[in-house]
């Protein structure tokens, strides 16, 4: 499930509860992938009525990231399925 942020910056984020990873989706194409985020972190995001400020909360406690670039705005759905 893509959420949206609606952010200059930030278009959407999701989460694999499998792997406890949070994608963030960036206008220009980047994504960014933060490991160990919990589920109830995840919900603190869907819940937020300003998402961007707890999502950056969130994503600044001293994750790790892994960022590549791609462009999501013409992946498929079944693309979308192995992020």
């Amino acid at each position: 499930m893509l959420l949206p942020v609606e952010s200059k910056q930030i278009a959407y984020c999701s989460y694999n509860e499998n792997e406890s990873v949070l994608h963030v989706y960036y206008h220009t194409g980047e994504i960014i992938a933060f490991p160990s985020i919990n589920k109830f972190e995840f919900q603190a995001i869907i819940e937020a009525t300003n998402r961007y400020d707890t999502l950056m909360n969130i994503t600044q406690k001293g994750h790790e990231l892994t960022s590549f670039r791609v462009e999501w705005q013409s992946m498929n759905a079944d693309t979308w399925q192995n992020i």
